[in-house]
């Protein structure tokens, strides 16, 4: 949560290295601004400051900005001490041009809560202090002994008007300061907020899939028994069985035995792995072929219009079991939800956009429940009247395990479509 905290305040770099770059543009910005303060006062308002000491003084702050200027923007790791080590150059650099420029009764000493507010924002709390602390002593210092203000022209009005004029320049830098830095942190809670409603979504999701796949493991093992007994009874009544219709039925009832026997293997072999073992390469457009003419085989009755839009070259991936799984999890749904409303048609559409694989699958059902629209895929729960409700789930997890996602979107006239988003770039097969 820290790095993500860092990301957001200093736009995008990560921690302290990201402080570092922000003192360094602002130190630039305060160079220049302390040039133009200062040529004002002497060329405009007349008044006799030391010149001497200021130039060197804003001379040395931007010359120790441009020696590390190859230490703030390599890719390093960047300790907090470094930073906080900055923001003392910085106050020290400030404090003698507050020196020389009337100490405390200058419009802009208020402006040591810069260094604090960004230490504070930044660094760890010790670090925080330490640079709270040494703002404190300067100003202090700067109680003690200073060099007074000049008198300025007197057409430009007495020396407290002018005071009065800083006072308000220095309220526009703060307000500045304070809506730019306040509003970042605010935008940040409600960032980290809504990250952490998505964290506990995942948590309980996670969870869940993490129970279905002890259950199945421990559900597979104890089928073993009971399959066996089923295949060697099957074997008993074919011998004995006379009518070829009979047997026919025997046959059939084998070869789902066997198929569910395979599959159950499959789980066993599978669950945990990162990727599946024994993963094959193939080219994408035979991988969705393959994949689709299965699933046709097994669904006879469904009507299947499909569509592709894909690159002449057939780019080779891993034919990873588990977006297959996750597909085909999809394609039943579409198939159920068709037959639940009489009708018998789904269509399925392929595309790729670059990395990306985008594939559409419509049915002709009556559209999502919108009581359980914003749970399906998230926690189990089912429109099936015998249905499971872990099919969409376990789609979903699956195709975020690789970057993508599975939206669904009822249609106006009826319906649903799902919508998987799938970055290809972890199933290349250079990528293994």
């Amino acid at each position: 949560m820290s790095q993500r905290v860092d990301n957001a305040v200093f736009g995008g770099d990560a921690g302290a290295s990201g402080a570092l770059r922000l003192l360094f543009w602002l130190r630039w910005g305060a160079v220049a601004a302390q040039s133009v303060v200062i040529t004002f006062v002497d060329r405009i308002l007349a008044s006799p400051v030391p010149l001497k000491p200021l130039v060197l003084t804003i001379a040395a702050l931007a010359l120790w900005n441009v020696l590390n200027y190859r230490a703030v923007h390599a890719k390093r790791l960047v300790q907090y001490g470094e930073v906080a080590l900055n923001l003392v150059v910085d106050v020290v650099a400030f404090t003698t041009i507050l020196y020389f420029t009337g100490g405390p009764t200058n419009p802009f000493v208020s402006i040591y809560l810069v260094p604090i507010s960004l230490a504070a924002a930044s660094l760890p709390a010790v670090y925080a202090w330490l640079i709270g602390a040494i703002c404190g002593v300067g100003y202090s210092l700067l109680w003690w002994r200073h060099v007074p203000l000049p008198s300025v022209d007197s057409r430009f009005g007495a020396d407290f008007d002018l005071h009065v004029a800083g006072m308000w320049v220095n309220f526009l830098i703060a307000a500045a300061l304070i809506v730019f830095f306040v509003g970042r942190m605010a935008n940040l809670v409600r960032r980290r907020d809504q990250e952490l409603a998505a964290m506990r979504e995942t948590a309980l999701r996670d969870q869940q899939i993490v129970e279905l796949g002890t259950l199945a493991a421990g559900t597979a093992h104890e089928l073993n028994t009971p399959l066996s007994t089923l295949a060697i009874l099957v074997e008993e009544l074919d011998e004995t069985a006379t009518d070829p219709a009979q047997r026919e039925h025997l046959r059939v009832m084998m070869e789902e035995i066997e198929t569910i026997n395979e599959r159950l293997n499959r789980i066993a072999g599978r669950v945990g792995a990162e990727r599946s073992e024994g993963a094959q390469q193939i080219g994408l457009r035979a991988f969705l072929d393959d994949l689709i003419g299965h699933w046709t085989a097994v669904h006879p009755d469904i009507e299947l219009g499909a569509t592709f839009d894909l690159p002449a070259d057939d780019t080779p991936i891993v034919a990873e079991a588990t977006i297959g799984q996750a597909i085909r999890n999809v394609l039943d749904n579409a198939a159920h939800a068709s037959r639940a409303n009489g009708r018998r048609s789904v269509d399925v559409r392929v595309r790729r956009d670059g990395s990306k694989l985008e594939i559409d699958i419509v049915d002709d059902g009556v559209g999502l429940d919108p009581a359980l629209r914003d749970e399906i895929g998230l926690k189990v729960v089912s429109t099936k009247d015998r249905g499971l409700g872990i099919g969409i789930l376990l789609s979903r997890a699956a195709l975020q395990r690789f970057g993508g996602r599975l939206e669904l979107e009822s249609r106006p006239l009826g319906g649903v479509e799902a919508h998987i988003h799938l970055p290809l770039d972890e199933l290349l097969a250079d990528a293994r």
